[in-house]
């Protein structure tokens, strides 16, 4: 085999490979005889077939595999005996000059080429004993261990029917029926529904509703009851059929035939249980267990925002060249779905992901960091147990039967891979760089996190 590389720019270059008979020449007679033995044609016994019929028959399909097998060998064997770090995948060149008419009685030389982008060499600054981030301390209130407290005691409570005033977490059941001009209209659109006090968004229902009881009315705009769309409140309020021809109007008068409430859970052995820790015995060791809980839970979210720090001064940091227009060209023909316009809007922020997970990497080798499947079924185990202990389920065979169901799952194991890389690369980069301990509220930390998120949702 013969190769060119023709470099358009440092990261972005033509391989240009010419395969000579002699590199296919082998494979293609071992997969002509494989099919003369299996054979079975009109006319002639089993694995009697003459080769000459053989390849006037099959040839040129067997030979087409034979190539591209050998090409794709011949292609990556290169990339890797040169130690070329590739991007995404080598694109083939589509021209007139590499168009070939294959020709399997006397074999000839075929030349094929392919654009390769390289990952530039990145050696990330920011990350060492001399670098200094912010990592906030929050201070845990007693307010939210009450909270979470009744929280608990909510979710192991029994529910009840009430009869006396609503309260803002009972769950109501309103018989609506549509009103104009603030009277019943006769055969008005009518609706049984659902709902939880504390969520209704119109405040002025919400502040009526908790002087009410049952067998009360409320007259309501059905579309400002909730924060959700007006196809959700068609599909789940109205109850709206699909084919309807003519929409019913917004304004409702609600009946309170029904309100439901939970009975919070006894103090007792029983619900001290719920928790799975044994120290937990009483009421000041379960206040304890939420404050180191609640205290574990926002000291990993001040590491996430520092990370999150990090990860925007590493960007600024460091210089990350890319081979855009491969890159470009490389999204257009893997995705059907990437037009010049969504190049336009969209490829700054493909650029940007990809910088970022080069410098991952980069430090991911830095630290000596492998993930192994072992440290992906813990973090599958982990997650389906967190999910699980919210609602008091410890059922360990099904959280053993869920792990290996996501392990066979493509997507999730890859996902789960990048997910622990970069916790893996974050905490070696938390325990090199000086973490510089700022006091914090939890009220005023949840309005740092709060801002964050819309900085990162509107980039």
């Amino acid at each position: 085999m013969q190769v060119v590389r023709k470099d358009a720019d440092a990261l972005h270059l033509t391989l240009e490979l010419t395969l000579e008979p002699e590199d296919y020449a082998g494979k293609f007679e071992q997969e002509l005889k494989k099919y003369k033995n299996q054979a079975q044609m009109k006319g002639f016994r089993k694995g009697m077939t003459p080769m000459s019929v053989v390849k006037k028959m099959a040839g040129k399909n067997i030979l087409l595999d034979v190539i591209n097998d050998t090409l794709q060998e011949k292609l990556f064997g290169y990339l890797d005996e040169h130690k070329m770090n590739y991007l995404g995948q080598p694109l083939p060149v589509r021209e007139e000059n590499y168009v070939f008419q294959l020709e399997v009685n006397q074999l000839k030389p075929y030349t094929f080429a392919f654009e390769i982008g390289l990952a530039p060499e990145v050696d990330v600054q920011g990350v060492s004993e001399n670098d200094s981030y912010n990592w906030y301390d929050v201070t845990i209130p007693d307010t939210l261990i009450e909270e979470e407290l009744q929280t608990a005691r909510r979710r192991f409570g029994k529910r009840t029917l009430a009869e006396d005033t609503i309260l803002e977490m009972d769950i109501l059941k309103i018989e609506a029926v549509e009103t104009q001009n603030g009277e019943i209209l006769d055969g008005g659109w009518t609706s049984e529904f659902s709902i939880l006090v504390n969520i209704i968004k119109d405040e002025r229902v919400k502040h009526e509703l908790l002087t009410k009881k049952v067998g009360d009315t409320i007259d309501f705009d059905v579309y400002t009851l909730e924060d959700n769309s007006e196809s959700h409140v068609d599909k789940y309020l109205l109850k709206l059929p699909d084919n309807l021809e003519n929409k019913p109007g917004s304004t409702y008068r609600g009946t309170i035939i029904e309100a439901s409430r939970v009975e919070l859970a006894e103090l007792n052995e029983e619900f001290f249980g719920t928790f799975g820790d044994p120290g937990v015995t009483d009421e000041v060791s379960l206040r304890q267990f939420l404050h180191h809980d609640l205290k574990k839970y926002y000291d990993n979210q001040a590491s996430q925002f520092m990370y999150r720090d990090i990860m925007d001064a590493l960007m600024e940091k460091n210089t990350i060249p890319l081979p855009e227009a491969f890159l470009k060209r490389y999204l257009k023909e893997t995705s059907e779905n990437v037009t010049d316009e969504v190049l336009e809007t969209e490829f700054d922020a493909f650029a940007k992901n990809m910088k970022w997970s080069l410098q991952k990497s980069s430090l991911a080798k830095r630290f000596d960091i492998e993930v192994v499947e072992e440290d992906l079924r813990r973090h599958f185990a982990n997650a389906v147990f967190s999910y699980m202990r919210n609602y008091g389920n410890m059922d360990y065979s099904f959280i053993s039967s869920t792990v290996d169901r996501l392990m066979k799952d493509k997507d999730q194991v890859n996902k789960a891979y990048e997910e622990v890389l970069a916790d893996r690369v974050f905490q070696k980069i938390e325990e090199t760089v000086q973490k510089k301990h700022v006091a914090i509220s939890q009220e005023d930390f949840v309005e740092k996190v709060k801002e964050l998120n819309k900085q990162v949702n509107n980039l």
